[in-house]
C-alpha cells in the first residue's frame, strides 16, 4: 500500500472511533452533582424501555458513561430500577437500568412489603443465572443483575455439580440459584 492510502485509512479509522464515542466522554456534564457514572458494568449495562427484565432493550450503556438519574428508584422483579437519560451524538435516550450498576447506588435497601418469607440478595457482581433445576447444565431461565432481591421457597437446598442450590421465586415462578452467590437478608 502507498503512504497516501495508509494515511487515508488511519484518518478514516480515527474519525469512526471519534464518532462512536458517547458525547459524555467528550465534555464534562453541565452540573456534575446531577450525574452519575455507570460502574461495575464491564460488559455494558442494558437500558430498558421499562423497569422489567422482559422490557425491550433501548441501548447498551458503556462502562463509565455519564447518565442523568430522573426521579426516585422503584422496586420491580426484586430489582431496584432507576429512570435515566443519556446523551449521545444520535440523540437523547431515556430508559430504566438496574440501580446497583450506578455509582450513586446507596447499597442494599430492603424493598418494604416486597415479600413475606426469607429473602436473598444476589451478590455476583456480573449478575447470576437462574436455572430451571439445580445444576450448571440445566436451562437458564433468566440472568438477574447484582443487587436483585428474591424470596426463597421452603424447598430443601440441593447439591449438584459441586454447588449447593436454593430455590427462589421469580415473577410467580420458581428458579434455582447457586447458594454461594446469595446473601441472606432478614
Amino acid at each position: 500500500m502507498s503512504k497516501k492510502t495508509l494515511m487515508i485509512l488511519l484518518i478514516t479509522a480515527l474519525l469512526l472511533l471519534f464518532m462512536a464515542l458517547p458525547t459524555s466522554t467528550l465534555a464534562a456534564p453541565p452540573e456534575a452533582a446531577e450525574w452519575t457514572h455507570v460502574v461495575n458494568a464491564w460488559l455494558g449495562l442494558r437500558m430498558r424501555s421499562g423497569p422489567s427484565l422482559t422490557d425491550p432493550i433501548v441501548l447498551v450503556l458503556y462502562n463509565g458513561e455519564d447518565v442523568r438519574v430522573k426521579g426516585d428508584p422503584i422496586w420491580a422483579q426484586g430489582i431496584r430500577w432507576s429512570n435515566v437519560t443519556v446523551e449521545r451524538k444520535a440523540g437523547v435516550f431515556e430508559g430504566w437500568v438496574a440501580s446497583a450498576y450506578l455509582a450513586n447506588y446507596p447499597g442494599f435497601e430492603e424493598p418494604v412489603g416486597h415479600f413475606d418469607g426469607e429473602g436473598y440478595k444476589i451478590n455476583a457482581s456480573i449478575g447470576l443465572r437462574l436455572r430451571a433445576h439445580p445444576g450448571l447444565h440445566t436451562q437458564v431461565l433468566r440472568i438477574v443483575p447484582y443487587g436483585t432481591v428474591l424470596e426463597g421457597t421452603e424447598t430443601e437446598q440441593r447439591f449438584a455439580d459441586g454447588l449447593w442450590w436454593r430455590q427462589l421465586f421469580l415473577d410467580g415462578e420458581t428458579a434455582w440459584a447457586a447458594r454461594r452467590f446469595l446473601e441472606p437478608i432478614p
